[in-house]
């Protein structure tokens, strides 16, 4: 008996041990924030630097990109891991691709598309009724601005705490630069003290020059809390059923119509 009683409160005590172990880790996950730096330079030479790191530096990585070469760095614990990208190269693949679908694009007839433009037109005539009725409902509107309103948080979550803007842009002409510049005024961040950011409306080319330069940190509690209050909003639970239903409605139609068509 005392054997038996000896074995229980070892095993007691192993998982009040495996108990602490978890909170421990649960905390670290939720208050312990990850830590990020952006530094942009786009002028004559166009450089960028993004830094993180987690869990006083134990957990950290690099990423540097410059003459078209993107080099990083990932440091996990004690083992460090580097890896580079080469933009020539993949830009001369991309032209390639570009140059077998024009081809293909060439080959394909005025029919085909034509056909594919009056199906495209019928599933919208099918899908208005539905989907209007979907806008139209007062609860998934609710849902809707639920949804915007964590999207803003969210936003807030993970944009810089503190950033810094010194820059000079043109769209290539001066009317619609200084609509760019109205629609950039709208944002609050455009009257930090520490952003610069000046329309050129004598340029007729397009072009941005500038620095850009921030640090933030996100912590795992907000961005738990976003999805935890998404997750217990019924009125966003029933709009991701409708839509799910919608979607699956949308492909039913479409395999349809590809074996009328077959």
């Amino acid at each position: 008996m005392q054997i038996v009683l000896s074995i229980l409160q070892f095993l007691g005590w192993l998982l009040l041990a495996a108990l602490i172990v978890v909170v421990f880790v649960l905390l670290i996950l939720l208050f312990c924030p990850v830590r990020y730096l952006v530094d942009i330079h786009w002028l004559e030479e166009q450089w960028a630097k993004f830094r993180v790191h987690w869990l006083f530096h134990l957990i950290r990585a690099k990423v540097s990109y410059g003459d078209d070469l993107i080099y990083g760095e990932i440091h996990l614990f004690w083992k460090k891991i580097s890896f580079s990208f080469d933009l020539t190269e993949k830009k001369e693949k991309e032209d390639v691709v570009k140059e077998e679908k024009s081809k293909e694009a060439k080959e394909t007839t005025d029919e085909s598309i034509i056909s594919k433009i009056k199906g495209m037109i019928e599933r919208i005539k099918e899908a208005y009724p539905k989907l209007k009725k979907i806008l139209t409902d007062e609860k998934n509107k609710e849902a809707v601005g639920h949804l915007k309103d964590e999207i803003i948080y969210l936003l807030k979550v993970l944009l810089p705490k503190k950033s810094k803007v010194d820059a000079v842009f043109s769209t290539g002409s001066p009317d619609t630069t200084g609509q760019a510049f109205g629609v950039l005024a709208c944002f609050p961040a455009m009257y930090h003290k520490d952003w610069k950011l000046i329309p050129d409306f004598e340029s007729d080319e397009m072009y941005f020059k500038g620095t850009f330069w921030g640090k933030g940190r996100i912590y795992g509690c907000e961005i738990v809390g976003i999805i935890l209050r998404i997750l217990f909003d019924k009125n966003c639970r029933r709009l991701y059923t409708i839509i799910n239903r919608f979607i699956k409605w949308l492909k039913k139609s479409e395999k349809a119509e590809g074996n009328i068509n077959g």
